[in-house]
């Protein structure tokens, strides 16, 4: 704990002018990452992933946008068509084929900017012909949301909740980015009608993957078992364990309870990035119970449980005097090597599956805290990097009995 804390002969929160770090150390900081398998285990069939990729590659067929007089607009859609190309011509032997499929969505409507674009530069396509399709789209995906029902394997409700929570999330992504805009970037007719395409089809793209995954999925059910009832059990008692947090913590009181000034340290940020964690996870399970959205409440309210958790045992850490202003860039590297190990524990639990959703909230703040300080360097920067390698390694060691817990209720 001593050395978390930062600690110095002038104590662990002694002021920041006071701290001299060495920036090549700071930047020597990043490493390697533990890679987290998929949570998914029916991926998407090849044929999928070649249709995705056919439909950007349709799109831009004989793309020539030089023929574009105006060179804002031809600009613009040359650095989509780039974008999209791009896409296409990149690797993911390091990802799963339904990451490689939901990096997808967005080249697609790319690609689709593209067409658009010059479709209304030739007159062809007007921001009304695009709304007739924006309605189609948009009763299609909720059609298949009003219709869905959970079904899977009899004996694997973990696996059943793990594939249906990508495809409800999928298809809850795709009809909401279908529905009206409010917001528009361009007055140019041809850019404001390829915006408005490129809105659609991404929402589009998201809502045909999560039928498309749906179909698949289905198809490997030889006697299925319709997991509705028990989800919703599950999610009913998740989120009565969380709702208290539903509500925007009061930052002002959640060090009330600690005896010491924590103002401007890591330790004030970290509580205030795990309560927003928590906050907002515990918001959305609720939200989407009450909305009858049981497979989509499970995850954010098991994330929740274990922001809660990391919470308590941060603000217990903070109060015996850890994460103070660090002395030198090694209680950084000893908090990141923590967050690491963590990781690695968290990967290790069981049911792997159910861990693998949450190794995600560890990873993704080493990597937020790795970028940063590839980028900054000094003394706030090497506060904030110590507080976001602390929220990894906090919410790596409360994840477990998290998900063990949920792992019995969807397994009972």
């Amino acid at each position: 704990m001593g050395a978390l804390a930062g600690c110095s002969d002038r104590g662990p929160f002694a002021s920041e002018t006071s701290r001299e770090y060495d920036d090549s150390a700071l930047a020597a900081l990043p490493g390697e990452i533990p890679h987290i398998p998929s949570t998914v285990p029916v991926q998407p069939t090849d044929a999928h992933l070649t249709s995705a990729r056919e439909r950007i590659r349709s799109l831009l067929d004989g793309a020539d946008v030089s023929r574009v007089p105006n060179a804002v607009v031809r600009q613009r859609l040359v650095r989509e068509r780039k974008s999209a190309r791009e896409a296409l011509a990149s690797t993911a032997d390091d990802h799963s084929r339904v990451e490689t499929l939901e990096g997808l969505t967005h080249p697609r409507s790319e690609a689709m900017f593209v067409a658009a674009g010059l479709a209304a530069f030739d007159n062809s396509l007007t921001a009304s012909d695009i709304e007739t399709r924006r309605e189609r789209h948009h009763r299609d995906a909720n059609a298949f949301l009003a219709d869905y029902a959970p079904a899977g394997p009899r004996d694997d409700p973990l696996g059943a909740f793990v594939e249906h929570a990508r495809i409800t999330d999928w298809g809850r992504t795709g009809a909401r980015l279908i529905e009206p805009n409010t917001r528009y970037e361009y007055e140019n007719t041809v850019l404001h009608v390829a915006e408005l395409a490129q809105h659609v089809e991404w929402g589009r793209a998201y809502a045909a993957d999560a039928q498309q995954l749906h179909t698949d999925y289905t198809a490997t059910l030889d006697d299925p078992r319709d997991y509705e009832a028990h989800f919703a059990s599950v999610a009913t008692t998740l989120t009565d364990d969380v709702a208290t947090h539903a509500t925007a913590p009061d930052q002002k009181t959640l060090a009330s309870d600690i005896d010491r000034d924590i103002a401007d340290t890591p330790g004030e940020t970290l509580l205030e990035d795990l309560a927003r964690s928590r906050w907002s996870a515990a918001k959305t399970a609720v939200e989407r119970h009450d909305a009858g959205h049981a497979v989509g409440a499970i995850g954010p309210a098991m994330r929740a449980l274990a922001a809660d958790r990391a919470f308590t045992a941060a603000r217990d850490a903070v109060a015996d005097g850890a994460y103070g202003v660090p002395a030198s860039v090694d209680p950084i590297a000893a908090e990141r090597a923590a967050a690491v190990d963590g990781l690695r524990g968290l990967l290790d639990t069981r049911p792997a599956l159910l861990a693998r959703r949450l190794a995600h909230h560890v990873r993704n703040p080493i990597r937020n805290a790795d970028e940063l300080a590839d980028e900054h360097t000094g003394v706030v920067a090497g506060r904030d990097i110590y507080a976001t390698y602390a929220v990894a390694s906090q919410f790596a060691a409360a994840a477990p009995p998290v998900v063990q817990r949920v792992g019995d209720l969807l397994d009972g």
